[in-house]
């Protein structure tokens, strides 16, 4: 080997070298920036890791077995602990990093993370959020986020009961952009898609209700839960003995949920919305129990569009489909006897424009459904949401009824037994939040009323006898003929609810036409 040739050997060396020193050199940098961002965080934030692992030829970056802790800012309790196996950067740009203040990554990968948070109720959501973006200061420019084999667990932060818990999580986010600098007209953190699974989720969603689901599927534009389930958390005993108002016990169980064609977020108002074109209950059944044996709850009850007219976000579903349903309710009037019940089964429903973003259309609900089992009945309501005076239409269409059918609920309930067939009955109600009318009509055969002694057990003779004096027997001599009812300004108790106004007017309608001449006001 000559002079010359030695001297391009070493040349070539000694830049191999250099490059594999400034390769080193930069990789210890961003090691140290990173281990310096870790340590300028604010002190009730801590962060600790095994190794930092950064490679300037691949741009990837790993941190290995890292966890957070994060304090209360005015108390030193842990409000944050999270643990992870690992978080990977794959294709960081290290130029953004160092020279722009900008954060640009093509795929961040966290591995088995096992997160405890506790949340106070006392801060409000607004004061999250503002607090996430104060937090950042630099542009996040992220192509691929991938979280697997998540657990989370929220609970309460004084009691640490368990307010969420979803032990199986997957998520991966795509074209994530936060922006802490943009205008409000602009979005601070936007994305192109999204999706998420889980299961066991566990959800207490208040101090008496939990709910469930075995499984759940999210994207950017449908959702899918499996096995929905929502339940009050004690037994109907305990329940009723922490009450100081009455309040529904109930059981809920969905066999699938879906929500098809979906978009939210938050419009240039800063205002949430949620908005779905389809959204399907398949086999839902509802047990709901009422103990009015404890006090009743006096509040004013508004009707279903004051209700929806006043959510704090706007709420747009076009359609909701309900098949296969199952609804029961339970009444607990008297301490010595079991619920009065009723049991609505068969149940297809749809609803039309339910939400408050529909301007001028009206809400519309059919429901066909068979009640106590044998009788087909069907319901058509419908509101305008936007109408400020809440005016609804409320009809329905019952089938052949055996009246003793309804003694499981009267008997125990109002002392009363019924015996006869309820033909057919029409009525069609049209109220308002205070007053409505009633227009009924209907076919019945052999109606009697039966009255009981207080103990429920034997008939009071001489009280069934003087009701069924006011009771005509039949519709009329003429089997096809109908009997009719209609009843003026009937009072709604408005510390109840909707569904109270309707049995009202259905027992007003009913004795106009058993208890009247039977005749068509015209």
């Amino acid at each position: 080997m000559n002079q010359k040739q030695k001297k391009v050997g070493i040349i070539i060396a000694i830049t191999l070298a250099l490059v594999i020193l400034m390769i080193v050199v930069a990789n210890l940098i961003i090691e140290n920036k990173i281990a310096s961002a870790f340590e300028d965080l604010p002190e009730s934030v801590k962060v600790d890791y095994a190794s930092i692992d950064a490679n300037v030829l691949t741009g990837n970056l790993e941190l290995v077995t890292p966890s957070i802790t994060v304090n209360g800012e005015t108390t030193d309790k842990t409000i944050l602990d999270a643990k992870l196996n690992t978080i990977k950067i794959n294709d960081i740009s290290y130029w953004d990093f160092i020279f722009k203040d900008k954060i640009s990554v093509e795929e961040l990968r966290i591995d088995q993370l096992i997160a405890k948070y506790k949340h106070n109720p006392v801060v409000q959501n607004d004061d999250y959020k503002s607090g996430f973006l104060d937090k950042i200061k630099q542009i996040i420019d992220v192509e691929k986020i991938n979280i697997t084999n998540a657990d989370l667990l929220v609970t309460n932060f004084d009691t640490d009961s368990t307010i969420m818990s979803v032990p199986k999580l997957n998520f991966e986010l795509n074209d994530l952009l936060i922006n802490p600098n943009a205008p409000k007209k602009v979005k601070k953190i936007d994305y192109k898609d999204f999706k998420l699974t889980a299961k066991n989720l566990k959800w207490a969603i208040n101090k008496f209700d939990e709910l469930f689901a075995d499984s759940i599927r999210l994207t950017s534009n449908n959702a899918t839960f499996k096995n929905f389930k929502l339940k009050t958390k004690y037994d109907r005993a305990d329940y009723s003995a922490i009450l100081k108002t009455e309040r529904d016990h109930f059981y809920l169980h969905i066999k699938e949920v879906k929500i098809a064609d979906m978009d939210f977020g938050f419009s240039d108002a800063e205002r949430f919305f949620f908005k779905s074109k389809e959204v399907r209950l398949i086999a839902p059944e509802a047990e709901i129990y009422r103990d009015k044996l404890v006090a009743d709850d006096k509040t004013y009850k508004p009707l279903y569009g004051t209700m929806l007219r006043n959510l704090n976000f706007e709420l747009g579903l076009n359609t909701v489909e309900i098949s296969e349903g199952k609804i029961s309710y339970l009444e607990k009037v008297k301490s010595d006897k079991k619920a009065g019940r009723l049991d609505f089964t068969d149940m297809n429903a749809t609803i039309e424009n339910l939400g408050n973003t529909y301007g001028e259309e009206e809400t519309v609900i059919n429901v066909n459904t068979s009640f106590m089992e044998v009788s087909p009945l069907e319901v058509n309501w419908n509101f305008k949401v936007s109408d400020t005076t809440d005016q609804f239409i409320f009809k329905a269409d019952l089938g052949y009824v055996n009246a003793a059918k309804m003694d499981q609920f009267t008997q125990p309930n109002l002392n009363i037994d019924f015996n006869g067939e309820l033909k057919q009955t029409y009525f069609t109600i049209n109220g308002n939040p205070r007053t409505s009318r009633v227009d009924l009509k209907m076919k019945y055969d052999d109606f009697e009323v039966v009255i009981m002694q207080k103990d429920g057990k034997e008939k009071n003779k001489f009280l069934s006898t003087i009701a069924n004096l006011f009771v005509s027997k039949d519709s009329e001599s003429d089997k096809d003929t109908y009997r009719y009812g209609h009843e003026e300004g009937v009072e709604r108790d408005v510390t109840k609810s909707v569904f109270n106004f309707v049995w009202i007017n259905v027992r007003e309608g009913l004795l106009s036409a058993m208890t009247g001449d039977g005749k068509k006001k015209e």
